[in-house]
């Protein structure tokens, strides 16, 4: 893994480590601060890698526990951690990243999960964007959804075709396009693929392309005329169609041409969100979504970018707020303990006592422990099922 991109991947942690800390609760801060105090025995304000190790063999399974971890968190290369290094680790272990069975790297943005392994045991068994490409998938089922689109289509109970693997190495690098739609360009262009031998899908897509072209995109959008292909609730909460239009186009004065539109299927199609907050914009990357919200209306969802999140300006009712890579983490945790209609009290102890995951970012354990129990019973009625 090069270099550059171990450190985008961290920054990446950094970055979204730091806006809980901000914008949390104050149990929040107290939680990555006694994490931090667990790990420094010698109580100087600094993690030795001798008080790294010696930590993470006692407390945690997996690679985390190698030493060049300890490296790639410490930030100013002082071979020692700070407490912002460690508010990383923290954040980065509750949120429940997975390493891609591919590289073995730490897969901070996207990744694609076997649908198969999450179905029956909500298991991530996950491949890095770079690897899905790159045909580096050594797993026995063929069958994955990026993480986006499984969380979304996980809320409303659908079925979405998934992608088959391995992909097919891809022709271009979108490199023309603006850096903070590329990923979302290579998803789309490995999810269209995946559908060539899908006739019913294929259809849809020709159809959404041709309707795009008849009407003009800013027909389509005040027509909604995406709902006659894929749904009469489909429902597009964006706010600002002039802006959707220029992050979409490669080029804004010409148009969208057909690629562009394909890319445009795969945003509705997956269920990628709009900003419920002050920006009201399409979010290209990691969003934040209210888990109560999520859990009791397959509906409707409120959603976060990032910045807006960090304001902090989303209202009362919106308390239990997690970032998609740790809400589909603490979907996975309560699938692992649900019962066919409801948590019993063993479930429930099973969740506080083996892992802590949903903790850190709540309230409190009484509040979470309550939600879990929704969760679960949000589960078994959509069945954790895609096809």
């Amino acid at each position: 893994m090069k270099e550059s991109t171990t450190g985008k991947r961290m920054e990446e942690m950094r970055c979204l480590a730091k806006i809980y800390y901000d914008v949390g609760e104050e149990g929040i801060r107290k939680d990555a601060n006694k994490f931090f105090d667990s790990m420094d025995t010698k109580r100087d304000g600094k993690i030795s890698l001798y008080e790294y190790l010696g930590f993470m063999a006692s407390n945690h399974d997996g690679p985390l526990r190698q030493p060049q971890w300890f490296h790639k968190l410490d930030k100013e290369k002082k071979r020692s951690l700070s407490r912002e290094d460690v508010r990383t680790l923290y954040y980065m272990i509750n949120s429940g990243r997975p390493f891609c069975i591919g590289c073995g790297e730490f897969v901070a943005t996207v990744y694609f999960t076997c649908v198969k392994c999450f179905n029956v045991s909500c298991t991530l068994i996950s491949v890095c964007l770079e690897c899905y490409e790159a045909n580096r998938i050594h797993h026995e089922h063929n069958q994955f959804l990026d993480n986006f689109a499984l969380l979304e289509f996980m809320r409303k109970g659908s079925r979405l075709p998934a992608l088959k693997a391995p992909a097919r190495n891809p022709q271009d690098s979108h490199a023309e396009y603006p850096e903070n739609t590329k990923q979302l360009r290579r998803i789309a262009k490995a999810y269209l693929r995946s559908t060539l031998e899908d006739s019913e899908e294929r259809k849809k897509i020709e159809k959404f392309v041709d309707s795009v072209d008849r009407l003009g995109f800013q027909n389509f959008m005040k027509k909604k005329a995406y709902r006659e292909i894929l749904g009469p609730k489909l429902e597009l909460n964006c706010r600002d169609t002039n802006n959707f239009f220029k992050l979409l186009a490669k080029d804004p004065k010409k148009g969208l041409d057909k690629s562009d539109v394909k890319t445009f299927y795969y945003i509705v199609r997956s269920g990628r969100p709009f900003c419920g907050g002050e920006c009201g914009c399409f979010i290209t990357g990691t969003f934040f979504t209210c888990l109560e919200c999520f859990v009791a209306d397959q509906k409707k969802c409120f959603y976060l970018c990032r910045e807006c999140f960090k304001k902090g300006k989303f209202g009362a009712k919106h308390e239990l707020i997690l970032d998609n890579y740790a809400l589909l983490h603490a979907l996975g945790v309560a699938n692992q303990v649900k019962t066919e209609n409801t948590l019993s009290n063993d479930a429930i102890g099973q969740i506080n006592s083996a892992n802590n995951i949903l903790v850190p970012f709540f309230h409190g354990v009484n509040t979470t422990l309550s939600t879990v129990a929704a969760i679960a019973s949000f589960l078994t009625a959509i069945g954790c099922v895609i096809m």
